[in-house]
């Protein structure tokens, strides 16, 4: 099957650099928000995007008028499904809400599509027990943000096809990613490694055995990362990182068990650059 259209759900921070780069990459593209407020802030972080593009010399205005054309805001899921090939969700990160969203999806699509989650923690499999195409529910979790992150996730679940894992590796492809193959396991691959780093540098600096400071400049000069643990957090946003932090938890054991450092951030508020403070301040 070839993808010619794609709907993607939810225009937040991932969603809408997703649909972005579907677009550019000269996708049709649909989104879809619960209201129109959030629309209308997801469709113009899309045009903050292109209009970075065509600032840092990346596209030609002609090209920001041809991606912008390619996308349509919408909050009926039902029009923004309509003769869709591949639908990327990307609501919060909740399981019960993202069963319900596929549930919907299941009802309301194609038989033909194909139904993806960009969750970066989350079941591949259980989201897929509320449909009625299993084989069709694949993962598709994407690095922010999407447009700069070369990689992508491939997630099988249990009844995932190799039919919609081949699609999806050549969906992948088109954007002009790298992928990953990995069978539904927590976290994936990379969070699987990445979130038990923070958590062991949160303990550190609980712990009062050095400074935020050192453990990042440590990471960076000592392992050459382009950015250290805390820093990376910040990006991320530590809510997020947490609630993966929680999944793990929940599925692996004490090992994984959150640092209080970072479940004072959240509860405090601080939960990096969108706040303007985490670990740093901004």
């Amino acid at each position: 099957m070839e993808i010619r259209k794609v709907a993607v759900i939810g225009a937040g921070t991932m969603g809408s650099g997703i649909a972005y780069l579907c677009a550019w990459k000269g996708y049709s593209v649909s989104v879809r928000e619960i209201n129109d407020e959030l629309l209308k802030k997801g469709m113009g972080r899309i045009r903050e995007m292109i209009v970075g593009g065509v600032n840092r010399g990346k596209l030609s205005p002609k090209d920001a008028e041809q991606i912008m054309g390619r996308i349509k805001g919408t909050v009926d899921l039902n029009e923004a499904v309509e003769d869709a090939d591949l639908v990327i969700e990307a609501v919060f990160e909740d399981i019960n809400v993202k069963k319900e969203v596929f549930a919907q999806l299941d009802q309301s699509c194609p038989s033909r599509t194909i139904l993806a989650s960009n969750t970066s923690a989350l079941s591949i499999t259980e989201i897929s027990t509320t449909t009625k195409r299993p084989d069709k529910v694949v993962g598709l979790h994407f690095f922010n943000p999407p447009y700069a992150m070369k990689l992508v996730e491939i997630v099988l679940g249990e009844k995932t096809s190799e039919e919609t894992k081949k699609i999806a590796e050549e969906f992948v492809k088109s954007l002009g990613k790298e992928k990953v193959v990995v069978k539904d396991s927590p976290g994936f691959i990379v969070n699987r490694i990445v979130l038990p780093m923070l958590n062991e540098a949160c303990y550190l600096v609980y712990e009062g055995k050095t400074t935020i400071e050192d453990v990042d400049k440590a990471a960076m000069l000592g392992m050459n990362f382009p950015m250290g643990p805390f820093r990376l957090a910040d990006y991320v946003g530590l809510d997020i990182a947490l609630a993966v932090l929680n999944r793990l938890y929940e599925a692996l054991g004490e090992k994984f068990k959150p640092c209080p450092l970072l479940v004072e951030k959240v509860k405090a508020g601080y939960l990096g650059m969108k706040t303007r403070k985490g670990f740093y301040e901004y």
